[in-house]
């Protein structure tokens, strides 16, 4: 089994950290040209594109990046990478139908995008080609780089289309067929270098159905947020007018990549906490504590930032006329802390324990309490009632996790109380 080396992870977390912040930074950057080119309503419409087809990705990518990576980090031989790759391509594959004709019926039922040509087969066919990439195989066998290399290519050929030719508002049908060409030559480029790693693409119907039960878990509670947040934008395109849509759009995509920067710590660390518990718990604890205690305290800086700049800030990238979105993002970036709260205590905690069902009862309890609320609330209150319904979501979820982690009589461990050391030798630990 191969030893994971924290000196190694701290190398490939900087490279996936610069990975993860051009694909969630580059649409942030696109936002204020779409805002001024397209309009308010032009960018109501590409909101909910990009809401729906970012939720077929997460939909069919199913948390298997994160097993992937794991079962990755755990071979010897690069003979035992062959069958993880062909289940994960083969799994993928498997959702991707139900997620194709579930995503035709969403962009059928939806007025903004009902009426942009092609939408049935660039937005949902994108989206869900979107999942196959090779991040996750990149990450786990060393080459994180190779995928950040990959990934600002691909950005750099987008931006380039994208203000070549979106230049006015009626070039709206443009902008999806433009972001699908993108995500086929990254793929392209990662299959071509990874093409003599693997004997094919296919595994046997066994393996992917074992992959997807494996996954189902961190499916569930790892991606519940991401995914809600994710596919809110399209939710409010079915209750409210383009205005609201993309009042919300614009919070959503700031707390969207303020949230995404888990994901790299998760893609690395989560293995390791994994192989640390039931060899060195202590330590384990240690290392979830840490990750914490960053998260939580830049959540926290995060929120006073954005509530304190966002009036300036908001009409002066975006345009005077989102000048709605900042009562929403005052709002909406108080989802941050307790995402933070949620997400470490069930990978770092829950997870390496092998509490799945809690986990589970947890996610969909909260994923259901938050569209029950959703609808109504942004029935009558627009992009603020999607705010708070988010906000209220979140909230409900990390009650129901507390509860389950004091039932299981996991709080003394969680916080080192159980450790026989001194608070002084702990922090000096920490500061390690």
């Amino acid at each position: 089994m191969n030893k994971i080396r924290m000196p190694l992870s701290k190398i490939e977390l900087l490279a996936v950290y610069l990975s993860y912040a051009f694909r969630y930074l580059y649409p942030l950057i696109l936002v204020p040209y779409y805002g001024r080119v397209l309009g308010t309503g032009g960018y109501g419409v590409v909101l909910a594109g990009m809401s729906l087809g970012n939720t077929m990705w997460m939909l069919v990518a199913y948390g298997f990046a994160t097993v992937g990576a794991r079962d990755i980090v755990h071979t010897e031989h690069e003979s035992e990478r062959d069958p993880i790759f062909r289940a994960q391509f083969t799994a993928r594959l498997l959702l991707s139908i139900p997620v194709f004709i579930v995503g035709a019926i969403a962009v059928s039922r939806s007025q903004l995008l009902s009426h942009v040509p092609g939408a049935y087969v660039v937005v949902v066919f994108g989206g869900i080609l979107a999942a196959f990439n090779l991040g996750w195989y990149f990450t786990g066998t060393g080459r994180a780089r190779t995928s950040v290399m990959i990934e600002v290519l691909g950005f750099l050929l987008s931006s380039s289309l994208i203000f070549t030719f979106i230049r006015k508002p009626g070039d709206i049908n443009l902008v999806f067929p433009l972001s699908f060409v993108s995500v086929a030559i990254q793929l392209v480029l990662a299959y071509v270098v990874v093409r003599r790693e693997f004997s094919g693409l296919i595994a046997p119907l066994r393996a992917a159905v074992d992959l997807i039960k494996r996954s189902t878990i961190i499916f569930i509670y790892g991606g519940t947020s991401i995914l809600l947040i994710g596919a809110s934008a399209y939710i409010l395109s079915l209750l409210a007018p383009p205005s609201e849509v993309s009042a919300f759009g614009v919070s959503e995509r700031i707390v969207g990549a303020a949230l995404s920067l888990m994901g790299p710590a998760g893609q690395i660390l989560v293995p390791k906490v994994m192989y640390l518990v039931g060899r060195n718990n202590a330590r384990a604890n240690m290392i979830a504590r840490r990750i914490f205690a960053v998260f939580f305290l830049g959540a926290v800086v995060g929120v006073i930032v954005t509530r304190s700049l966002s009036a300036w800030f908001v009409p002066l990238v975006f345009g005077a006329e989102f000048g709605r979105a900042v009562p929403v993002l005052n709002v909406l970036v108080l989802v941050l802390p307790i995402s933070v709260c949620t997400q470490i205590l069930g990978l770092y905690f829950l997870i390496p324990r092998k509490l799945e069902g809690m986990l589970a009862r947890c996610g969909i309890v909260g994923a259901l309490a938050n569209v029950a609320m959703a609808i109504p609330l942004s029935r009558y209150f627009g992009a603020m009632g999607m705010a708070e319904a988010r906000l209220l979501g979140e909230l409900s979820l990390l009650v129901m996790l507390i509860i389950g982690i004091c039932r299981a009589g996991l709080v003394r461990e969680i916080l080192g109380i159980n450790d026989e050391v001194s608070f002084a030798t702990r922090f000096a630990r920490w500061l390690q």
